[in-house]
């Protein structure tokens, strides 16, 4: 009884403070627990991948909300019952916070499809991690997430590969409210993994960790879209691998009634959709010059040879990418129209190798970039670069090309007589943009001073 009171005091004090824990304006925090079975011989190496996986999803945290991170493992003697709930005890989520709890390992059933988790401790019921949550009921969104089988233990097959991104991140951990409880199988069924690739489930979930996984096109990734994507991929996966599966599992399947591995939601959160209405895009127009790719999975700079010319002077510039793409040279001309300056006429060789530095024009070029115009300027140059080149073909259609009848950094240009909207074109330009993979191009910008 005096536990109860104790704990009833302190669920009311905790929300005495919520407010001075998360006063408006605070970086949200998300507080995760791994626990990993990685001592198991039968999964060890599985679920190390699957620790990988995880940490490398929370470090996509980093820079947009505080993430805090805590591993028990089996080869530490740390999977316990005991150690989750001191845990959920330590930590002091604020009201606006997230809780993780990740658990890669063997499960099980018993007759009453009661399922549960094996711990160094014994039994851990999953209506027990449920009940323990209630802990830090005050904060945002309280997550438990476990790959791990729901009837006995799992056999050895291959997977997939994962691409997450801050978006998805964002509003799967940050924007949702409420219990969210997952698992990698349905009742009576069997969660399947192997040394290589780590559990199907927390493959399959990490992947959809993407903006594609929007499925209804309302610009929000919700936990809903994210479940039905992993399942669509778990069973496919499942029926892929049949073939493989040993005489003795596939008797075993077909005498306990398994035809799939179903992940399955026991509690999902709300989406927090006031904060939607508030994050809507400002109608104000975008300009090409300012546009920035954060998701980027590569990087492009971009550096002239000198900062300041003089009219006659022939420019340099050096590019470097951190990996192989096709690059675009943008300048903007008197009438703030963006214009391709490469590829040219002269030269359309625009690959350029991963680490490797090039210089336009090289020594054999049959072009220079010369400065040319009367009177003091600044002269915006953009580099654009794109993994695909059927991506980049998509805006160089776009755009207008110097034909060579005067540098391409004058404040002098030929200009055709139906001139297009500098607003049309900047904006056909990002549109295109945005229909890209954000992983698969990158920018970057600089300016030089003309005397």
């Amino acid at each position: 009884m005096r536990v109860i009171k104790f704990f009833c005091f302190f669920i009311l004090f905790i929300s005495s403070i919520a407010f001075a824990q998360n006063p408006p304006g605070k970086v949200q925090t998300i507080y995760s627990l791994l626990v990993i079975a990685d001592a198991d011989p039968s999964i060890g190496r599985a679920v190390e991948v699957d620790l990988k996986r995880m940490e490398s999803l929370l470090s996509i945290g980093q820079g947009i909300c505080n993430v805090e991170k805590e591993i028990l493992l089996s080869s530490r003697n740390e999977l316990k019952g005991s150690l989750i709930s001191q845990w959920l005890r330590t930590i002091k989520p604020g009201i606006d916070d997230t809780v993780l709890v990740y658990y890669s390992g063997h499960g099980g059933m018993d007759k009453d499809k009661n399922t549960f988790l094996y711990l160094q401790d014994g039994i851990f019921w999953r209506s027990k991690l449920v009940e323990e949550m209630d802990i830090v009921k005050g904060c945002r969104l309280r997550a438990i997430i476990t790959d791990c089988c729901s009837n006995g233990p799992e056999p050895v097959i291959p997977v997939y590969r994962a691409v997450p991104s801050k978006k998805a991140f964002q509003d799967l951990f940050l924007r949702h409210r409420g219990l969210l409880h997952l698992s990698a199988a349905s009742e009576g069924e069997y969660s399947w993994c192997s040394p290589k690739y780590g559990g199907w489930f927390t493959r399959a979930m990490v992947e959809s960790f993407d903006e594609s996984s929007d499925t209804n096109k309302d610009g929000f990734v919700s936990w809903e879209e994210i479940l039905d994507i992993v399942k669509d991929a778990v069973q496919k996966k499942f029926e892929q691998t049949y073939q493989y599966f040993s005489s003795e599992q596939k008797k075993d399947m077909k005498n306990r009634g398994i035809t799939s591995q179903t992940p399955k939601y026991y509690s999902m959160p709300i989406r927090q959709t006031d904060m939607i209405a508030q994050e809507q895009p400002s109608p104000t127009r975008q300009n090409l010059w300012n546009i920035t790719n954060q998701e980027s999975t590569f990087s492009i700079s971009i550096e002239p040879d000198k900062t300041i010319y003089e009219a006659g002077n022939n420019m340099k510039i050096r590019i470097r990418s951190t990996a192989d793409c096709y690059i675009l040279l943008l300048n903007w001309n008197t009438n703030g129209q963006p214009i391709q300056i490469f590829p040219n006429r002269y030269d359309s060789s625009n690959f350029a190798v991963r680490g490797k530095e090039y210089i336009y024009p090289t020594n054999e070029s049959s072009f220079d970039f010369r400065v040319s115009g009367v009177g003091a300027s600044e002269e915006k140059i953009k580099v654009i670069a794109f993994r695909n080149r059927f991506d980049i073909l998509k805006i160089r259609s776009l755009l207008s090309m110097d034909d060579g009848s005067s540098s391409a950094f004058s404040r002098i240009t030929v200009v055709p007589r139906n001139i297009t909207p500098v607003e049309e074109v900047e904006s056909k330009i990002i549109e295109a943009l945005s229909k890209i993979r954000k992983t698969d191009w990158a920018e970057a910008n600089c300016t030089v001073k003309i005397k």
